[in-house]
């Protein structure tokens, strides 16, 4: 812009002095001359005309100026003066200063229209060089057909493929497509021409070695002003790549596919708020889960196991990966399965947590089978701990009715002996009915009767029962329970846990000791504590004593059966509280529960 205003000026300057030398020059011939008025316009006006050719507008009018002035003052009458005399000579010098602006005018006009067609004319042969050049670089195959649909044109990048316009023209493309699609592309190109729709399909050409390759052909029609097709432009894309590529991934879905329809495990995602958005189809014995539902909507064992859960929503909160975390849920038919889930955390390129991407999987054979497993070793140990705790008593009764039916010589004797007996038999019975009641809570529904349960007064009660017990032996009982804790469950049970470990803790104290049984809140937990200043139990025995018919080199010579604390353990698991032993001095049993607020 600034190198175009330079221009102009240097222009004008030139013609304002070119022309002033004219009009001098003019001026003097004919004066010397003595030309008349008219004359000397005429000549001025030529003059000016023929400079306005390589001049500006503005240089125009300056020399316009200078020969109005130069005609009034040596050429109209009186001479040497501006003034003039005669009317015609003022109509004179009129005409010829509107001559003169109106042909300088329609010169300018006619200068602005040449250099515009001129620049117009440059554009379009720059704008013709660049189509060109693009048509001949760009990746796809470029061609041109006529209104009939026969070919006429193609670019630079149909000869890279070995193909000529003498191979393509008219119809001759039509060779170097695949046999298969001949007939077919045929078909839809005079389709497309008859009616003037635009083309597009996916075909195979064939190359110069004889191979073929995918192309996506497209072509769209030219009018004229009166709507009539004048030719047809068309693009073939080099889709081969692409065209695999979708296949590779069309037959690894399809792999995919078949993977999951016949593997047992199933596939999910879960958005940012841990809700399903998509989940495999399975067996009819997975549980049926609808998007935008969370899995522990159909998991049966977070009131048993909540601590499980606990950990396991906090991983999920903090978006760690998982893996075989097991579970209880419900099945279509309402049974209960076992699962398995393995889960991997899933984030954006700005690191935006979007859910979890994982896979989960039946494990109910096999948690049955460990049951199972688990439940025959268990009756076995039972079985054997029975046969050894019953074997003793039993043996000791038969022999003792075996002494008295024949050395008994009265009947007083005869009934001391079944006395004996009698009591043998109910230690025994005893026995039996301490371990058919753990079983009953461990395998029973108790729980659907749950109902609150005031702790304060739960504690109160056991302490009042055995401050009796404690006095006589010795033993100093003491009791805190502030009113306000409760919990779901059931209270006679509850009482018996609680009973049972205040009775191991005075059974163990020596005279002169001190047992605390306390309620506490810590930790946002409701903690009942049992503490004795007795001998305590070793952390390696403190696993063990909650097993039946467990006893302790300490606790061989102290009555029992060795099945209280295995009755508090199932009373504990049935509720879903947290029962743990520790070194005081002495020992301390708690039962950490959540209370209801």
């Amino acid at each position: 812009m600034m190198v175009s205003q330079i221009a102009t000026f240097r222009g004008s300057a030139a013609q304002c002095f070119f022309g002033i030398i004219a009009l001098t020059s003019v001026t003097y011939v004919c004066f010397r001359l003595k030309a008349d008025l008219a004359t000397t316009a005429f000549i001025y006006l030529a003059v000016i005309v023929l400079l306005s050719l390589f001049g500006s507008y503005f240089a125009s009018v300056v020399l316009i100026t200078m020969a109005v002035a130069g005609l009034a003052y040596f050429f109209a009458p009186p001479v040497f003066s501006f003034a003039i005399d005669l009317p015609q000579d003022i109509a004179l010098v009129i005409v010829f200063l509107l001559t003169s602006l109106m042909v300088t005018g329609l010169v300018r006009r006619s200068r602005k229209l040449t250099e515009a067609a001129l620049q117009a004319e440059i554009v379009a042969k720059q704008a013709e060089r660049e189509l060109r050049l693009a048509i001949k670089t760009i990746p796809a195959l470029v061609w041109s057909a006529l209104p009939d649909g026969s070919l006429d044109f193609i670019n630079q990048r149909w000869e890279e493929i070995g193909l000529s316009l003498d191979d393509l023209r008219g119809s001759e493309w039509i060779r170097v497509l695949h046999p298969d699609e001949r007939v077919g592309v045929a078909d839809r190109w005079r389709i497309a021409v008859e009616t003037g729709t635009p083309y597009e399909n996916i075909e195979r050409v064939r190359s110069a070695d004889g191979q073929y390759r995918w192309f996506l052909s497209r072509a769209q029609p030219l009018r004229d002003e009166l709507g009539k097709i004048v030719k047809w432009y068309g693009t073939d894309t080099d889709i081969e790549d692409q065209k695999r590529a979708e296949d590779a991934l069309r037959e690894s879905e399809q792999r995919f596919r078949d993977f999951t329809e016949s593997a047992s495990d199933w596939y999910w995602e879960t958005g940012p708020d841990h809700r399903f958005i998509t989940e495999s189809e399975q067996l009819g014995t997975i549980p049926t889960r609808r998007i935008g539902t969370l899995a522990w909507d159909y998991a049966r064992d977070m009131e048993e196991e909540p601590e499980k859960w606990r950990l396991h929503l906090a991983n999920l909160d903090a978006h760690k990966p998982f893996r075989d975390f097991s579970y209880r849920a419900a099945s279509r038919d309402g049974s209960e399965v076992y699962l398995a889930a393995s889960g991997k955390p899933l984030f954006d390129p700005q690191g935006r947590f979007l859910g979890y991407r994982g896979v989960s999987r039946h494990i109910t054979a096999a948690v049955r089978a460990a049951l199972l497993e688990e439940a025959l070793q268990e009756a076995k140990v039972v079985g054997d701990n029975i046969a050894h705790d019953l074997r003793t008593p039993l043996t000791r009764v038969r022999i003792r009715l075996e002494r008295g039916r024949e050395h008994a010589a009265t009947l007083e004797e005869l009934r001391a002996i079944a006395d004996q007996a009698i009591a043998g038999l109910d230690q025994s019975l005893t026995t039996i009915t301490a371990l058919l009641r753990i079983t009953e809570i461990e395998h029973s529904r108790r729980r659907e009767g749950f109902s609150e349960v005031q702790l304060a007064l739960l504690i109160r009660e056991a302490g009042d029962l055995y401050e009796p017990i404690a006095e006589n032996k010795g033993v100093t009982l003491r009791v805190e329970a502030a009113d306000g804790a409760a919990v779901r469950g059931d209270r006679d049970l509850l009482f018996e846990a609680v009973a049972n470990l205040v009775d191991n803790a005075v059974k163990f104290t020596p005279e002169g000791g001190r047992v605390e049984l306390a309620l506490l809140h810590q930790g946002g937990e409701t903690v009942i504590r049992v503490s004795d200043t007795g001998p305590g139990i070793s952390e390696a025995e403190r696993e063990a004593v909650t097993q039946r018919f467990y006893r302790s080199d300490k606790s061989r010579n102290t009555k029992g059966l060795g099945l209280g604390l295995s009755m508090v353990a199932a009373i504990i698991k049935l509720h879903g509280f947290r029962f743990s032993i520790s070194a005081g001095p002495g020992c301390t049993a708690e039962i950490a529960c959540r209370h209801v607020e």
